[in-house]
């Protein structure tokens, strides 16, 4: 028996230059190497090397593929046009359906490799039943720009090489996985890797091009960790069966991955909104009704052309149900991936120490305030530093020196040890400050053993007319002209220290 069949158009595998080996070849030396690597034995791989390039169907080669365990169908316009391919397309899903079935472990035994994009009309009828049920991996990228796209091709450059790389080992990954779990239970022996490791259920929403390399690189770090994650077949682009299957697949789940980019997205048929802002939607209303945790990411900076879009984000930002239940970060991509495994670990829960039973029975302890300001505040947020120090405070303030990841671990730290929050609004912007009284309300899920009872927003020079209406009922408000007017601050102080 065969382990997987590639499934390709002749025209595919054509070297575009006297040193290219051909793209398909290419693609069955890497397939070949990465899931020997990963299961620890070589796969038996078929294809038909086609020498003649025709289209007559040979019963010869229906056997081959119908003892395969896993076919792969490289797909482009040709293929779609290929009578060869369509048959076989077809027939190998006929065969598993009446025999093995084309799922196992509700993992399809069909893989939809997509080399060159082409139009969903181009599909023949005769196979829309089974396209439609195969999640694919795209060996391509568009241009939001121009709506050209660039195949990935280990030939093409640093950057084409590495996403190649990257989308088949991902593959690869899919392949070896079930190839495993076919082959334990022809056995009877019991897998025990990655696939049962851990039981959580992840909806990862899906995105637009500018964000579909960050979106893959979460699924492969998910995957290989052991989770499940949903979709795991084409969502529909009818809006009413769009929703209908985005909420199936949340109530799966408990924990949701939202990105969002700077254009808009398609939207599906029916509907007013692009299937980003429709995914977030259903995702907020599932979270009202069941145990979901949402996470909201945007690049950190990101220009927004689009108004639809800008109107999107603006709403998100103001949108009360956006921090529900939900971490919303404006932030690099290296800290959302950090705080999203952190969120997954399963952590024991830990019972209270001798030690910190003795400290919270006593009211001895110097209380401690997290004074949060960004870097180029640094000089003008020290008088306030000083004057919390001299009224009896300890006082907490940033990390300032190091990479994205270790400034914000000592984030995530200050906010679980401190006190009492003091948010400086300088010359930062609405934004900033938002984001971090956000991560102060979230703290809880993070390590911290109860809410911040104490916050606050101070507002300091320069003045602005965002600073003059900002308000908010998640902390006190006060603002300052300079730095002497401090005494306002006492109130919050005996606050803190009564506590």
């Amino acid at each position: 028996m065969n382990d997987i069949f590639i499934s390709y158009a002749h025209i595919d595998n054509e070297a575009l230059t006297e040193e290219d080996k051909g793209w398909i070849s290419q693609f069955h030396k890497v397939l070949d190497t990465r899931v020997a690597q990963l299961t620890g034995e070589k796969p038996r791989i078929w294809r038909d090397l086609k020498l003649g390039g025709n289209d007559m169907f040979d019963k010869a080669i229906v056997h081959q593929f119908n003892c395969a365990r896993v076919m792969i169908s490289i797909m482009s316009p040709r293929y779609l046009k290929s009578e060869w391919c369509m048959k076989e397309l077809k027939q190998f899903y006929e065969n598993a359906s009446s025999t093995s079935g084309v799922s196992f472990e509700n993992k399809s035994r069909i893989l939809k490799v997509v080399k060159t994009p082409f139009e969903t009309n181009d599909v023949p009828n005769e196979i829309r039943g089974v396209f439609a049920s195969l999640l694919g991996f795209e060996f391509f990228e568009v241009d939001p720009e121009t709506g050209k796209f660039m195949e990935y091709n280990a030939s093409f450059g640093a950057d084409s090489k590495h996403n190649y790389f990257s989308k088949i080992f991902d593959l690869a990954h899919e392949v070896s996985q079930l190839l495993k779990a076919m082959s334990d239970k022809e056995t009877g022996n019991s897998w025990t890797g990655p696939m049962t490791i851990d039981t959580k259920k992840i909806f990862l929403a899906t995105t637009t091009n500018d964000l579909q390399p960050e979106r893959d690189r979460i699924y492969r770090n998910l995957i290989e960790r052991g989770y499940i994650v949903y979709p795991d077949q084409p969502l529909p682009l009818v809006g009413a069966e769009f929703k209908l299957s985005v909420r199936e697949h949340l109530e799966k789940c408990d924990t949701s991955i939202h990105l969002v980019g700077s254009s808009y997205g398609m939207v599906p048929e029916g509907e007013d909104h692009s299937v980003i802002e429709i995914q977030n939607s259903v995702a907020a209303e599932t979270a009202a009704s069941q145990e979901l945790h949402r996470f909201i990411w945007m690049p950190r900076g990101q220009t927004v052309t689009e108004s639809r879009q800008a109107s999107f984000i603006d709403e998100l930002r103001n949108d009360p149900q956006t921090y529900e239940s939900s971490d919303f970060m404006e932030d690099s991509f290296e800290n959302l991936k950090s705080l999203l495994l952190d969120h997954l670990k399963t952590k024991p829960k830990q019972e209270p120490t001798a030690k910190k039973l003795a400290d919270d029975s006593t009211d001895t302890l110097t209380k401690s305030v997290y004074l949060i300001y960004p870097a180029e505040d640094e000089e003008s947020a020290a008088p306030i530093e000083d004057y919390l120090f001299n009224k009896g405070l300890e006082v907490i303030v940033p990390e300032i020196e190091g990479n994205e990841s270790q400034i914000a671990e000592a984030h995530r730290q200050n906010l679980n040890s401190c006190d009492a929050v003091i948010i400086y609004f300088g010359s930062a912007n609405r934004s900033w400050v938002n984001m971090k009284l956000l991560n102060v309300l979230q703290s809880p899920g993070h390590g911290r053993q109860s809410p911040v009872e104490f916050k606050m927003v101070l507002i300091a020079p320069p003045e602005h007319r965002h600073k003059e209406r900002y308000r908010t009922h998640q902390a006190d408000v006060l603002q300052i002209s300079d730095a002497n007017q401090l005494d306002v601050l006492i109130p919050f102080i005996k606050s803190i220290s009564k506590s």
